[in-house]
């Protein structure tokens, strides 16, 4: 259905997409980005181009079926879906380009240091031998005018090894300060591609291994260890109704509300959409069972006021679900142990948080 009537090139890798198009291909597939942006609704802004261009070059399989089941039934694909795909399945891979690029400028300018120190290294031989010369060519001086061109030529030989060791240092100066900007540039692309752009909290990427780092600790320690999954409800009925911008709004508040519940700002991460999670180390079940209680409550008395909206928002709840590490646990296993109480919190009436045994 949708997206299926306008035909896709055959697959290629993510990694190779832009390499494995020649300028024909890669044409066509512009042109089919137009017509599925026509068709769908989705002015063809980068992020928007960027998600239709790797559907229809059939760039990666998850993408595309995620894509084919969100247009089924649909005649257009919102502005937040394809924001969501973007963080989703590219967002990385620009980082990945730009941690690329900034790595070779700082690979250049170390290149560029080691030739001026060649360089250096070359004239501090020649001024050595120059040196030499005239220590050898002093004693045999056999008149006041030859002493004198002698040290005239040693003070012109000084002055100029003078000038090239300034020009070395201005050299050096440039680079060390060009090599610094760069890599907090680097730094900061890292650090991005860790962080989800609207909430500023931790994204999907991050969480995964942080929650590996904890699970690893309690592993070793004995100590205990849960994770939380968290579900704003009726969260696409609030974007229909008030828009985008109000639902950013209220993730946003809602990224502020468990990171300021949190032991650390970097155990929570936005997940996908309007799903969180949260990582409770050194809390048993019920302890984490007793705080995501307090984070649900305080979240359905928060009042949200979005830009442009007569007054404030009507009241958000959230569904949560909270699962135990247990030894020999993968993070995956540990995860869908806590996706299963976050359905029962749903099938339950949602605004609630289950837990095995408790809830």
């Amino acid at each position: 259905m949708g997206a299926q009537l306008i035909d896709r090139a055959p697959l290629a890798t993510p990694s190779g997409q832009r390499a494995n198009l020649d300028f024909r291909e890669a044409c066509k597939a512009a042109v089919r980005v137009f017509q599925l942006s026509e068709k769908y609704k989705t002015a063809p802004f980068p992020n928007a181009y960027a998600v239709w261009f790797a559907y229809s070059t059939n760039a990666d399989p998850a993408l595309v079926a995620e894509i084919d089941e969100l247009l089924l039934g649909q005649d257009a694909i919102s502005a937040y879906d394809i924001e969501l795909l973007f963080q989703a399945y590219l967002a990385e891979e620009q980082s990945v380009f730009a941690t690329h690029d900034i790595s070779q400028a700082i690979g250049d300018e170390i290149d560029e240091v080691l030739s001026v120190l060649g360089t250096s290294l070359q004239q501090n031989t020649a001024f050595s031998e120059t040196l030499s010369t005239l220590e050898q060519d002093l004693p045999q001086a056999s008149s006041p005018e030859q002493f004198n061109t002698l040290v005239s030529g040693l003070i012109e030989e000084n002055r100029r090894m003078n000038a090239m060791t300034q020009e070395l240092n201005q050299g050096l100066a440039r680079s060390q300060s060009l090599i610094s900007t760069l890599s907090e540039q680097l730094d900061e692309v890292r650090t991005q591609s860790l962080r989800d752009p609207l909430t500023a909290i931790p994204n999907r990427r991050a969480f995964d291994k942080t929650l590996e780092e904890a699970m690893d600790h309690a592993a070793r320690t004995h100590e205990p260890l849960c994770v939380a999954m968290a579900d704003l409800d009726h969260f696409k009925a609030l974007n229909d109704t008030f828009g985008h911008p109000a639902g950013d709004v209220v993730l946003q508040n809602f990224a502020r509300l468990i990171s300021g519940s949190a032991n650390e700002p970097r155990l929570v991460a936005r997940y996908g959409g309007e799903e969180f999670a949260i990582i409770f180390p050194g809390s048993d079940l019920m302890a984490a069972y007793n705080r995501l209680v307090n984070i649900k409550h305080t979240l359905s008395k928060t009042v949200h006021e979005a830009e442009g909206s007569v007054g404030p928002l009507p009241a958000v709840t959230a569904s949560f679900g909270v699962a135990k590490y247990q030894p020999g646990m993968t993070a995956r296993e540990l995860i869908q142990k806590a996706d299963a109480s976050l359905y029962d919190a749903k099938a339950k009436g949602r605004n609630r948080v289950c837990a095995p045994g408790i809830g």
